[in-house]
Formats: C-alpha cells, structure tokens, sequence
C-alpha cells in the first residue's frame, strides 16, 4: 500500500525584529535539514499556503497589514509563530515602534490587545531564535501524515 506523501506550502510572515528566527527558519530548506524531502516547501502566495509561519516582534507599520492577512486565510490554514520575541515581546516589547507581542490568549481584556490574530495558533515554538531541527520537527508534528 502506497503512503500519501507529505505536501505542506508555508508561506513565511516576518513581522519585524531581529530577523535571526527568520534566518534559522530559511535554513530548514537546505542540507542539513532538507525540508523538500518531506514535502514542505515555500509558496509565494499566502492565499496559496497550507502554513503561515509568523516570525518577529511586530512593528506598528508592519501589524496592521499582517493582521488583515491573517484574517483573509482560510480557516484550514496553520499558525506556526517562532521565536520568543514573536511571543513574549522580550527584549523589544517597551520599545515606541513595537505593537507585539501576539496574543496568544483570547482571555485578555481588549484593551490590553496590541497585536491579535483573532483566530487559534495551531503552535508555538519558543527560543530566540529556535534551532533549525526544531522547527522542521514542529512543522511535521503539525502536518503527521496519517
């Protein structure tokens, strides 16, 4: 019996910051890590995508155009966000041009939102900047094939 293969386009979301999590997340495409070998690939569309891969702090220029993004997805299209800076806003969140981190709770009052996707992250991988080999790993826990 043949397996179904793999086949998972992301499309990468920067939204500011050190770009080091979008460096180490770009390098899940080349040997070592090889991520086309398991069917993962980059699309440059995200209306095309099966993965939205959120990197970044959020800048106040870059939030409110990532938030109407995230918003126009399908609804069976993944959240990945990586890095700590993605999530806890450290060390960047006091900063005047920061309106991050995400939210990854819906219990927070709304005048405490700065930068809200509205919608459930599927994961989260925390590390500034998480290693390449666990982001690979994250994604296909994601996408098991079954």
């Amino acid at each position: 019996m043949k397996k179904n293969r793999l086949s998972v386009a992301v499309f990468p979301l920067n939204i500011g910051g050190s770009n080091a999590t979008q460096l180490e997340f770009e390098s899940i495409f080349v040997p070592p890590y090889n991520a086309g070998h398991f069917g993962i690939y980059l699309t440059s569309s995200p209306k095309q995508c099966d993965l939205l891969v959120i990197t970044g702090i959020g800048t106040v220029k870059a939030a409110e155009h990532a938030m109407r993004l995230v918003e126009s997805l399908s609804p069976d299209v993944k959240l990945l966000v990586l890095g700590s800076d993605t999530i806890s806003g450290a060390p960047f969140a006091s900063c005047y041009g920061v309106a991050g981190p995400i939210q990854l709770s819906e219990s927070v009052k709304e005048t405490d939102l700065k930068l809200s996707v509205g919608r459930k992250i599927d994961a989260y991988l925390a590390g500034s900047p998480p290693d390449p080999q666990s982001i690979l790993n994250a994604i296909l826990e994601l996408y098991q094939a079954k």
